[in-house]
């Protein structure tokens, strides 16, 4: 990806004023960096994995526990890392298809444990080199020492914001989330006028209520 030149990121660093406004390039962002390598990663074992019916989320979940089996959905949201809410669901999809079963633990009733199936086992030897033939391809070009070195420098930087206390992001709603939201919404308003409305009376009703007003005026 080409370096983007920002003149006046230079001419801010020459002036070196303290008032200065911070000079942000994206292409530079160690963050957009980072996020962009692993959507294409991602990107790109997905296109092979699911051919097997192994969407890119199950992926992580797969690895860890060939690694170890038993884990807790609770460790297992821990080491990928995502929200427990997510661990949940993406375990309750990959049970459905037959991956994996969960058990409650036999010493601690609160935690659910994970084992692969013989399906998810299986998985291991069809799926694996699709992986390696991904990274492959994303390292195409370095030698071993660089290839060492990326690793090293990713595995400092999980590390250092592994241990950011700040709270997970709340899921955003999808477009279709937001126009059920906002249907059901019209439809209690309007629900809601609908209660309120007066009734008008029928034509006997309003009848008999102007006689007996006439009466009462002329008696």
């Amino acid at each position: 990806m080409p370096k983007r030149h920002d003149a006046r990121c230079d001419s801010r660093i020459a002036e070196s004023k303290d008032d200065a406004e911070p000079c942000f390039v994206i292409e530079d962002s160690l963050g957009y960096l980072v996020n962009a390598a692993a959507r294409l990663l991602a990107r790109a074992l997905h296109s092979r994995i699911v051919r097997h019916g192994v969407p890119i989320g199950q992926w992580p979940f797969l690895l860890f526990l060939w690694e170890e089996e038993g884990l807790s959905q609770t460790e297992l949201s821990r080491r990928i890392p995502i929200d427990e809410a997510t661990t949940v669901r993406t375990l309750g999809r990959m049970e459905r298809d037959g991956w994996v079963r969960r058990a409650r633990d036999s010493r601690d009733r609160r935690q659910v444990r994970v084992f692969l199936t013989r399906a998810g086992h299986a998985l291991k030897a069809t799926l694996l080199p699709y992986a390696i033939a991904v990274n492959d391809q994303a390292t195409e070009g370095l030698g071993e020492t660089q290839k060492a070195l990326l690793n090293s420098l990713l595995r400092d930087l999980i590390v250092r914001l592994r241990d950011d206390d700040a709270p997970w992001p709340s899921p955003v709603p999808t477009v279709h989330a937001k126009a059920q939201g906002a249907g059901a919404a019209r439809a209690q308003t309007a629900a809601g006028r609908k209660a309120v409305k007066p009734t008008r009376p029928n034509a006997a009703a309003s009848t008999v209520m102007r006689k007996g007003q006439r009466s009462r005026g002329t008696g």
